[in-house]
C-alpha cells in the first residue's frame, strides 16, 4: 500500500527532474576541464621551434608564418631555433617531451623520416608525433660558384671523376635530403664526391661564399643564385623550375636523382584534436599572408599544403621509402 503523503507524491516528479538536472550538471562538470581547455586554447603564448639556425630559408618562412598565425590565435608566437641532427632535433625533443598541451610545436623537414634509419633515436617519428599540417617543400639544386669552370652537370661530374674526393658538396646535416641527393649523384655517376655536413642552410651558404666547399645541394640555394654568386647546374626535382627554364633536371642530364622534401608542422603525440584544429586553422591562415608568400618566392619553396591526416599518411610512406634509400646507399645506424 502506498503511504506517501499526497504533497510528497506531488513533489516527487519535481525532485526527480531536479535530480536528473543535477546528475547532468555533475556529468558536464566532470568533463568541463578538457572541453574548456580545448575551447579556450590558447590562453598564453605558443612556441614555434625551427629546426635550423637563424638566417636559413626555413627560419625566414617560419617567422613569416608566426606573425600571421599569432593574429589568428590571439596570442603571441615565440619563435626559437633548435638546429641539429639534420633538422630533426626539434621534432625529436617534442616526441619525448610527454607534454601534448599544444603550446609547443615544431617545423620538420623530410629528414625526420630518414635520420632514424641512420642514427639511434629515442622516438618513433610516425607514432610519437601529432601531424598538424604540411605547408611547403624544398627544391634542391646543384649550385657552384659563378666563376667556376663548370657550366653543366656533365662538366662537374667529369671533373669529379678525374679528381676523386677533391670535389666537395655541402648540405644541412648527415642524413639530410641534400646528403642523400649527393650520395645518389655520386653513386649513379661513378664520381667520388666529398659530402660536408652543416647544422643548417645559413652555415652551408657561408661556407660556400667563403670558398670552403665547391658546391651546394641544399634547400636555401636560391639566395646565392639570385645574387649572381652561384650558377645552377641542375635541379633535383621531377620537372624544371619555371623561374629557371633553361636549367635541366638531373634526370634530363642523364642522372636519375630526384629529391622530394616536404616541410610540415608537428606537435607531441596525444594532442587534443580540438587544439590541433585551432593550431591548424591559424597556421593555414598564414599561408595566404603576403610576407609568407614572398618567402616562398625568395627561396623557391613549394606551395604544398595538406591537412594533418594526409600529411601523416605521407610521413608513413616516406618513412618506409627512406629506409630503402638508406639501405641502397649503404648508410648504417650510428
Amino acid at each position: 500500500m502506498n503511504i506517501t503523503p499526497p504533497a510528497a507524491r506531488a513533489a516527487a516528479p519535481h525532485r526527480r527532474r531536479g535530480l536528473k538536472a543535477l546528475t547532468a550538471l555533475a556529468g558536464a562538470t566532470a568533463l568541463w576541464p578538457l572541453g574548456a581547455t580545448a575551447q579556450a586554447f590558447p590562453t598564453r603564448p605558443v612556441t614555434l621551434v625551427i629546426p635550423f639556425p637563424p638566417g636559413s630559408a626555413t627560419d625566414a618562412m617560419g617567422r613569416a608564418m608566426a606573425v600571421s598565425a599569432a593574429k589568428a590565435l590571439g596570442q603571441n608566437i615565440i619563435v626559437t631555433n633548435q638546429p641539429g641532427a639534420a633538422g630533426t632535433l626539434a621534432a625529436g625533443s617534442l616526441a619525448v617531451s610527454g607534454n601534448p598541451d599544444g603550446y609547443t610545436v615544431a617545423i620538420v623537414p623530410a629528414s625526420l623520416f630518414r635520420v632514424p634509419h641512420v642514427s639511434k633515436v629515442s622516438y618513433d617519428p610516425i607514432k610519437d608525433l601529432t601531424y598538424i599540417m604540411n605547408f611547403s617543400g624544398y627544391t634542391f639544386a646543384l649550385v657552384v660558384p659563378q666563376d667556376s669552370p663548370w657550366k653543366s652537370l656533365g662538366e662537374f661530374i667529369a671533373y669529379a671523376r678525374a679528381n676523386p674526393g677533391k670535389v666537395s658538396v655541402g648540405a644541412s646535416g648527415t642524413g639530410s635530403s641534400g646528403h642523400v641527393a649527393t650520395h645518389f649523384l655520386s653513386q649513379k655517376s661513378g664520381a667520388e664526391i666529398t659530402f660536408v655536413p652543416f647544422k643548417g642552410g645559413s652555415e652551408v651558404l657561408t661556407a660556400f661564399m667563403g670558398g670552403h666547399i665547391n658546391a651546394v645541394i641544399d634547400g636555401g640555394w636560391a639566395q646565392i643564385e639570385k645574387q649572381a654568386k652561384g650558377r645552377v647546374l641542375a635541379m633535383f626535382s621531377d620537372r624544371r623550375l619555371p623561374r629557371l627554364p633553361d636549367v635541366p633536371t638531373a634526370r634530363e642530364a642523364g642522372f636519375d636523382v630526384v629529391t622530394s622534401s616536404p616541410i610540415g608542422l608537428v606537435g607531441p603525440k596525444g594532442m587534443d584534436p580540438k587544439v590541433v584544429k585551432v593550431l591548424h586553422d591559424a597556421f593555414k591562415v598564414s599561408l595566404a599572408d603576403p610576407q609568407y608568400r614572398r618567402m616562398l618566392e625568395l627561396y623557391d619553396l613549394a606551395d604544398a599544403y595538406m591537412p594533418g591526416d594526409e600529411y601523416h599518411r605521407l610521413a608513413a610512406r616516406m618513412f618506409v621509402d627512406e629506409k630503402r634509400n638508406v639501405e641502397v646507399l649503404g648508410l648504417k645506424a650510428q
